[in-house]
C-alpha cells in the first residue's frame, strides 16, 4: 500500500477507496467503525508503516501494510482503539452500534506480533481507549476513560494479555476526580502525560505504579468545550475544536469555534477564532491544521498555520454546498427527509500541503493545493461525510 494515498471510507455503503494524483481505486468492503477511526501503527522493524481500523460488518481489526491484509476478530461494535509506542499491541472497546444504549463491556487487546487477541469485560458505557507508559519503567498500561460516572482505570498491559478464557471481568486501579462527561483523548509516548476532554477543561494525568495519576486541569480559554482531540507527536500538544454558544444542539448555526492548541507538560494555550457553526472533527498534517465548517450562510474550509506562534488562518476557502445539509432548528445529525444527515470529513496529507475535505452526499471529494480547490468524483454517495485518513510521518497512538 503506498501512503502517500489517501484512505476514503464510505462507512455507509461499505465500501473503501485509495485516491492519489485524482485517482480512485476502489480497496475492498468495510463498514469503518467511524467513531473508532483510523490508526496509523509505528513502523516496526524492517517493516514498513501500517494502518488499522475496525470492520463493523465482520468484526475484525483489519491491519493493512506492506505485506497485504490481516484480520483479527475483535468485538464490535468499535467505539474507540489505540496502541502503544511499539506498535504491536491494539486495544478495541465498544460502543452503541444500532442500539440506543450502551450494551456492550467488553475490551479486545491484540497482539499483532503473535498473532492474537484477549478479550474481557470492564464497564458499560463507550469507554475511552488509551495505552500509556507507566512512569515508574515504562511498561505499558492499558487505560480505559468511563464516563457518567467519570473515571480512569488503568490495567497493566501484561495482565489484560493473560487474562482467563471466557471474557472474564477484570478491574483495575482507578481515580474518580475526572468529570463525567468525558469526551477525546491524546496520550504523548514520549513523556507518558496523556489527557482527556471533559466539560472542566484538558485533564492531563500520567501512570505512575500502575495507578492513575492527575497532573491538573487546563482550563478551555475560551467558553464552550472540546469534544475531539487530536495530538502533534512532533511538539506533544494537544488540538481541539472548542464549541460554544447555546447549549441547545437544534441551535447549531449559532454555535462559536475556536481551534485550540494546548502544551501537554506545560498547559501554554493559544486560540484561534473560526466560523459558526457546525464544526465536526478536523485534521493535522505537518505543521497545519484544518477544519470545514457547516452554516446557512455557506460552508467554509479554514487552513491554520500552527508553526506561526500566533496561530493565524492561512487561508479561507468557500466550498460548494451540500446538496442536502443539516436543517437549521432541528439537530444536526438528524435526517434530512429520507437522506441521511451530511457533514464533511477532513483530512490533511503528512507534509501539510494538501488538504482533503468530502462533500457528504454528493461522493465528492475536493482537494486544496497551491490555492486551488479541485473536485474528485468517488463512486458511493459518501453519506454522512465519509472517513478520510492520510498517513503522517509522526504517530499518534489513539485512533481518529
Amino acid at each position: 500500500m503506498n501512503f502517500q494515498e489517501l484512505l476514503v471510507a464510505d462507512y455507509r455503503a461499505g465500501r473503501t477507496y485509495a485516491v492519489a494524483d485524482g485517482a480512485v481505486t476502489p480497496l475492498g468492503d468495510a463498514v469503518l467503525a467511524e467513531h473508532a477511526g483510523v490508526l496509523t501503527l509505528p513502523r516496526r522493524g524492517e517493516d514498513g508503516p501500517a494502518r488499522a481500523f475496525v470492520d463493523d460488518r465482520s468484526g475484525a481489526l483489519v491491519v493493512c501494510g506492506p505485506h497485504g491484509e490481516r484480520r483479527f476478530p475483535v468485538a464490535i461494535p468499535g467505539e474507540h482503539l489505540a496502541c502503544d509506542a511499539s506498535g504491536r499491541y491494539v486495544v478495541v472497546t465498544t460502543g452503541l452500534g444500532a442500539n440506543a444504549e450502551a450494551w456492550s463491556d467488553v475490551v479486545t487487546l491484540v497482539d499483532l506480533e503473535r498473532g492474537g487477541s484477549a478479550r474481557f469485560r470492564s464497564r458499560v458505557g463507550e469507554p475511552g481507549a488509551m495505552i500509556v507508559p507507566d512512569q515508574a519503567g515504562g511498561e505499558p498500561t492499558v487505560v480505559l476513560r468511563h464516563r457518567e460516572p467519570g473515571a480512569l482505570e488503568a490495567l497493566p498491559l501484561s495482565r489484560c494479555l493473560d487474562v482467563a478464557p471466557h471474557v472474564p471481568r477484570i478491574t483495575g486501579e482507578a481515580v474518580r476526580e475526572i468529570a463525567d462527561d468525558g469526551h477525546g483523548d491524546v496520550v504523548d509516548q514520549r513523556t507518558g502525560v496523556a489527557a482527556t476532554a471533559t466539560g472542566e477543561g484538558l485533564e492531563r494525568f500520567v501512570v505512575e505504579g500502575g495507578v492513575p495519576r492527575m497532573l491538573g486541569t487546563v482550563a478551555w480559554p475560551v467558553p464552550g468545550r472540546a469534544y475531539y482531540l487530536r495530538l502533534d507527536p512532533a511538539t506533544g500538544r494537544a488540538v481541539g475544536v472548542v464549541r460554544g454558544g447555546p447549549a441547545s444542539p437544534t441551535r447549531w448555526t449559532e454555535w462559536t469555534n475556536h481551534l485550540v492548541d494546548i502544551d501537554l507538560s506545560t498547559g501554554r494555550t493559544r486560540r484561534l477564532e473560526l466560523p459558526r457553526g457546525l464544526a465536526f472533527r478536523f485534521a493535522l498534517g505537518g505543521t497545519r491544521a484544518a477544519v470545514a465548517t457547516i452554516h446557512p450562510d455557506g460552508d467554509e474550509l479554514t487552513v491554520i498555520e500552527r508553526a506561526d506562534p500566533l496561530m493565524g488562518a492561512a487561508h479561507r476557502i468557500p466550498l460548494p454546498a451540500m446538496s442536502c445539509p443539516p436543517s437549521p432548528g432541528h439537530l444536526p445529525w438528524d435526517p434530512v427527509g429520507d437522506a441521511p444527515a451530511q457533514r464533511r470529513a477532513v483530512a490533511v496529507d503528512p507534509t501539510g500541503t494538501t488538504v482533503a475535505v468530502t462533500r457528504g452526499g454528493d461522493g465528492q471529494l475536493h482537494l486544496f493545493h497551491d490555492g486551488r480547490l479541485d473536485t474528485v468524483t468517488v463512486p458511493s454517495p459518501l453519506d454522512e461525510g465519509g472517513h478520510l485518513h492520510w498517513h503522517g510521518g509522526d504517530v499518534d497512538t489513539v485512533g481518529r
